[in-house]
């Protein structure tokens, strides 16, 4: 199998943009998402460390 072969699909024909812009949303979306579920759960952590810390 050659480089072109193995390739191939990346044309899509007329529709390549419509299909590598969606990819590329979504990409961005799930990656938006994982860094704010991130903040949000070290912010929940450092409440709670501090809430549990007074005490």
């Amino acid at each position: 199998m050659t480089l072109a072969e193995y390739f191939s699909f990346l044309p899509y024909g007329k529709y390549a943009f419509y299909i590598w812009f969606s990819y590329l949303v979504t990409l961005i979306v799930i990656g938006g998402l994982f860094l704010r579920t991130k903040t949000i759960h070290n912010s929940t952590i450092k409440q709670l460390r501090i809430k549990y810390s007074r005490s």
